[in-house]
């Protein structure tokens, strides 16, 4: 599908600088937290085993799909990374053609909206053998999803990121 929200999402992954850089670490490491406290909640809504990357559209309406030629677009774009790179991309527009055909989803906090700003912010992040999220130069333990909801949400507007970065 091709919704408004998800047309809008497209293009701002379209600007992201896949290259990425080093100097908003601290910034990009809160903002994958942030992502992973906000996929724990969503994962508890939905009663999913899969935490924290998994596709929560498709956990609630199989048919809110993005069509796949945008998708193609952006991995084009992004280059050889890990798939989970381009899983998680296509899973932040299933959820914003979600959250266009459906008014009815639970009031909790969009759950890539994390995740797209740590790309926009300055690139991707790995996954390690040791099961460590690496964002940068910083390895983040996965830990638990009890450990993710227990978090204090993050303030992810850009002075605070930006404060973030300069301390």
């Amino acid at each position: 599908m091709r919704t408004a929200a998800a047309l809008a999402l497209a293009e701002r992954l379209e600007r992201v600088d896949w290259i990425g850089s080093f100097d908003r670490t601290r910034s990009r490491v809160a903002l994958m937290r942030e992502f992973m406290r906000r996929s724990a909640l969503w994962a508890q809504e939905t009663r999913c085993g899969e935490w924290p990357f998994f596709d929560i559209a498709g956990r609630i309406d199989p048919v809110a799909r993005v069509d796949v030629d945008i998708v193609s677009v952006l991995a084009g774009k992004i280059g050889l990374q890990q798939p989970v790179i381009i899983e998680t991309i296509e899973w932040a527009l299933n959820f914003a053609v979600l959250s266009d055909i459906h008014t009815d989803l639970v009031a909790l906090p969009s759950p890539f909206e994390p995740l797209v700003q740590m790309y926009e912010r300055g690139g991707t992040f790995n996954l390690d053998a040791a099961g460590h999220i690496e964002v940068d130069t910083a390895a983040i333990p996965k830990g638990s999803i009890e450990q993710a909801l227990a978090r204090v949400p993050l303030d992810m507007d850009g002075k605070s990121l930006n404060a973030l970065d300069e301390g």
